[in-house]
């Protein structure tokens, strides 16, 4: 929270409350369940708690139809976070789940509100890659190697199965973000806009 912004500076669903801690609990791929869950908790804490207007709400009913109208994935988390960025003034929604920003890149043609969201969604690999200046390369890379198998994508990248001097090589994330880009170019950000 403190590499953008500090306290505050950044948005999460009010509902996530609940359902993180319950998810982290029950993940089978952490190593260390209740430190996840204690670290989530100073996390929320800090962050900027997000709750749905009505409005928001009936946008994210009807991005979940279209999706599943054209059979694409797109999750109610996903759905409501797209549905609360079109309706207020935030610079970009992240989410690790590149299925749905692929699925957002096809809804684009067929739901007009997405289109405020070109540019504006980023994918957890932007995220991890932004920090790398922020926190440091070893710094980075150990709170990412902690839970190995968290997210394959990211232990790979950062090579968590080898020993290393904190160095890390930042072609890997590039990739898998360039990969993403081909397959969702207008809807996938830059960079992160904090």
């Amino acid at each position: 929270m403190a590499a953008y912004g500090g306290a505050g500076s950044l948005g999460v669903l009010g509902t996530a409350r609940y359902v993180v801690p319950r998810r982290l609990l029950r993940d089978p791929r952490l190593v260390n369940r209740d430190q996840a869950v204690a670290r989530w908790g100073t996390f929320f804490v800090d962050a900027e708690e997000v709750e749905p207007t009505p409005k928001a709400i009936d946008l994210a009913t009807a991005l979940e139809e279209a999706a599943a109208a054209a059979g694409v994935p797109l999750d109610v988390g996903e759905s409501l976070l797209c549905a609360v960025a079109i309706d207020r003034p935030v610079p970009g929604v992240v989410t690790g789940d590149k299925r749905a920003i692929e699925a957002l890149e096809l809804l684009l043609a067929g739901v007009n509100e997405l289109r405020s969201l070109t540019g504006r969604v980023l994918c957890l690999e932007q995220l991890i890659e932004a920090l790398i200046p922020r926190l440091g390369a070893g710094v980075t890379r150990a709170a990412v190697c902690a839970e190995p198998c968290a997210d394959r994508a990211l232990s790979l990248c950062f090579q968590c199965g080898r020993r290393s001097d904190g160095r890390i090589d930042p072609e890997g994330l590039r990739s898998y973000i360039g990969d993403l880009r081909r397959r969702a170019p207008t809807i996938l950000a830059l960079r992160p806009p904090f």
